[in-house]
């Protein structure tokens, strides 16, 4: 097995399944809520739950998009909380800031299991999941959104850890199925160009690429 086989840098769909749309868009505003009174009924569509002054503080309904949810706000009229099944069957949790910035969302959307935190502004800042496949793993971006550091585990349990620039991975540390670890260079242009391997003889062995990802060097 060659050290490309072993330490495969091809972009993982666990980073992509475990990132994605923000529950905002699922749940209503406390301004669609409307109704300052007391509802005197109660209909099959949207019940609406109101504090001692009449102002909203929680929904249960339906919207027009189809998701079924529960929304919870704030004596500001803010939404906080919100816990929704898409018409589809995905459900999912959202907690929301008080500008209506989502903050944090658990969700199961396509069979992938996701935990997404945001930062302040709503922007994914740290994912955890497990895909539809059996792998999972933590995945770390920047403020600009880029995906700066990977932990995966692979449907055959193979660990990976992955250090990227702002554009493709340029360190790769792994451990193969069969307890052989592994540790990968890679250039800007995203190609191998030095590896330090422990093969299944116990040796070690440290191999240099050229521009093309051809072995050039080895030592021993």
């Amino acid at each position: 097995m060659t050290i490309k086989e072993r330490i495969g840098f091809a972009t993982l769909t666990i980073a992509g399944a475990i990132l994605g749309g923000a529950l905002s868009g699922h749940f209503l505003g406390a301004g669609s809520v409307g109704a300052a009174a007391t509802p005197k009924l109660i209909t099959s569509q949207k019940f609406v739950l109101v504090d001692t002054n009449g102002n909203p503080r929680g929904e249960f309904g339906v919207t027009a998009k189809g998701v079924a949810q529960i929304a919870v706000f704030d004596g500001a009229g803010a939404l906080r909380a919100g816990l929704g099944v898409a018409a589809d069957g995905g459900p999912a949790l959202g907690i929301f800031g008080k500008d209506g910035k989502t903050r944090a969302e658990i969700g199961l959307a396509s069979g992938n299991a996701r935990v997404i935190l945001f930062d302040p502004t709503g922007k994914p800042l740290v994912a955890l999941g497990v895909s539809y496949d059996g792998q999972d793993g933590l995945v770390m971006m920047d403020k600009n959104g880029n995906h700066r550091a990977s932990m995966i585990i692979a449907a055959d349990g193979a660990p990976t850890l992955r250090l990227a620039d702002k554009e493709r991975t340029r360190l790769g540390l792994d451990v193969t199925p069969d307890g052989l670890p592994g540790l990968a260079l890679l250039s800007n242009q995203g190609r191998t160009r030095a590896a330090l391997t422990l093969n299944s003889d116990g040796a070690g062995a440290l191999t240099l690429f050229d521009d093309a990802g051809n072995p050039s060097n080895s030592v021993p």
